[in-house]
């Protein structure tokens, strides 16, 4: 008769950490889905201390330039707008050729559409809309699209064209950069919807200094295209005093000519300035290894 082999007795460490390895898959989706609530919970305080604006609508700014001052123009809704997000038209309709252009803005408001809110140079915050324009004829230029404006600093525009199919963002302090044109084969075709949307960070210090970050990104149908962060290029290091929101501009050299801008889900949206997102960290790097100690007590 064979002898039997004498059992090995695991060392108390070693059982109990069998025991948790074969039973505890279902406590450990608990504790994760936990973890994930507390973090839910801290992203909204976050969210709720936000330093930048409360937005509720869009204030309607028409002919900005009036070079067709006859033209036909309907806004849609007309204004006030007092929600946000909005779905934006911008149509006109222009009597025939003109020199010049006629310009239109809407702008983020925080009083349900009656004025536009005025930035400072440290709010952040991010910016979309879902853009498709549409004309008459293609020449000359129509444009479309999100824009900065700021007295000091000068305006920052993030475009389509007819023309040139240009998608590009320029002016303003604001990094130049081209996602394409007709010429490289990958331009803007007027009718066609495009994502367009801008992420501004603050540096925290006012003019000067450290310079504001901002973020342009695109989506024509493939998925995200973006440029990552920039720095802003002027001497504040970011615009000052200033607006956000869409517009549309165009001119005609012919009868029957038009500009008609679609902005949907046009949506402002509030971003922490760093130091609260450092202290969020620092909270959420807290909470964690406290759960770990209570997980690994029990």
């Amino acid at each position: 008769m064979k002898p039997s082999t004498p059992k090995t007795e695991l060392p108390p460490s070693n059982r109990v950490r069998k025991v948790v390895s074969a039973g505890s898959r279902q406590e450990a989706i608990r504790t994760f889905l936990q973890r994930c609530g507390y973090c839910a919970t801290l992203i909204g305080l976050v969210a709720a201390n936000a330093q930048s604006a409360a937005i509720n609508g869009y204030d309607v700014n028409p002919r900005i330039f009036n070079d067709n001052p006859g033209s036909t123009l309907t806004i849609t809704p007309a204004g006030p707008i007092n929600s946000n997000p909005a779905t934006i038209t911008i149509r006109d309709e222009f009597t025939g050729a003109f020199t010049g252009a006629n310009r239109h803005d809407v702008l983020a408001s925080i009083d349900g559409g009656a004025t536009p809110f005025t930035h400072s140079i440290d709010d952040s915050f991010v910016f979309t809309t879902q853009l498709t324009l549409t004309d008459g004829f293609n020449s000359p230029r129509k444009e479309a699209g999100i824009r900065i404006n700021s007295p000091t600093t000068g305006d920052a525009l993030f475009i389509v064209n007819s023309d040139a199919g240009e998608i590009v963002t320029f002016g303003g302090g604001a990094p130049f950069h081209l996602f394409g044109n007709n010429a490289g084969g990958n331009g803007y075709a007027p009718g066609s919807s495009i994502l367009l949307g801008i992420r501004h960070l603050g540096g925290g210090d006012g003019n000067g200094g450290v310079a504001n970050t901002i973020e342009f990104f695109i989506d024509r149908g493939a998925g995200i295209e973006t440029t990552g962060p920039l720095a802003w290029s002027n001497t504040e290091g970011g615009p000052v005093n200033f607006q956000v929101g869409v517009y549309a501009q165009g001119g005609a050299n012919a009868a029957g000519d038009f500009v008609n801008a679609l902005f949907s889900n046009t949506t402002y949206t509030a971003v922490p300035e760093p130091g609260t997102l450092a202290l969020f960290g620092t909270g959420l790097l807290g909470l964690l290894a406290i759960r770990r100690k209570a997980t690994l007590d029990h």
